[in-house]
């Protein structure tokens, strides 16, 4: 009795477990970046004891997630908006693209 195996298959398999984990770090970063973020808002003499413990790359990491982390407060966070119904994220896109149709 011979074995066999569907090689099509191990790949679909292989591929869609591996766009799962890719979907998992991104909204892990992401979390990360958010509680890095408001960590250090809240309690900046703890955060800045815990970044100058890091290495050098760590410290790069750490500065990069926290940076992420505010513009998601920026964009996502529970002011964003001007009343009408608009988006710091928008206004913010406009002004850096210029209006157009003037």
């Amino acid at each position: 009795m011979t074995i066999s195996i569907d090689e099509t298959k191990i790949v679909q398999n292989v591929k869609n477990f591996s766009i799962i984990l890719v979907i998992a770090a991104v909204f892990t970063f992401l979390y990360s970046s958010s509680k890095i973020f408001h960590f250090s808002e809240t309690n900046p003499v703890m955060y800045e004891i815990c970044y100058n413990r890091l290495s050098i790359p760590g410290k790069g990491f750490a500065t990069s997630m926290k940076m992420t982390g505010q513009v998601q407060s920026k964009v996502l966070g529970p002011h964003r908006g001007r009343g009408k119904g608009g988006s710091k994220f928008f206004d913010e896109v406009e002004k850096v693209h210029g209006r157009s149709g003037k």
